[in-house]
């Protein structure tokens, strides 16, 4: 196991080339996208529209080292001031593979 820091980060899709952008920019490799979520928050609902995707929420979520972490995060804050969004971070363990 080995301690991790997983980011999650909620947007609309039409600023997820940005965010995937700012990631490879400071070296965040791997990553997860759920697209066209569904939810409530400061904006009211936000339903999945199957039809046009271009303003539904994306879910993208990675997991990186303390280091990384540190080197990515308040970029990740600035994004998220610019553009809206919401950013969660947790203290994970995580299982790697035994070579």
């Amino acid at each position: 196991m080995k301690k991790m820091k997983k980011i999650e980060v909620i947007i609309e899709s039409v600023y997820l080339n940005r965010l995937l952008d700012l990631f490879k920019e400071n070296d965040v490799t791997g990553y997860t996208i759920i697209k066209n979520i569904q939810g409530c928050g400061n904006h009211g609902l936000k339903t999945a529209d199957e039809a046009n995707d271009i303003f539904s929420n994306n879910y993208i979520f990675t997991v990186c080292e303390e280091a990384k972490y540190k080197k990515v995060i308040e970029k990740i804050r600035t994004f998220i001031d610019k553009y809206g969004g919401k950013c969660i971070v947790i203290d994970v363990e995580v299982l790697l593979h035994s070579k």
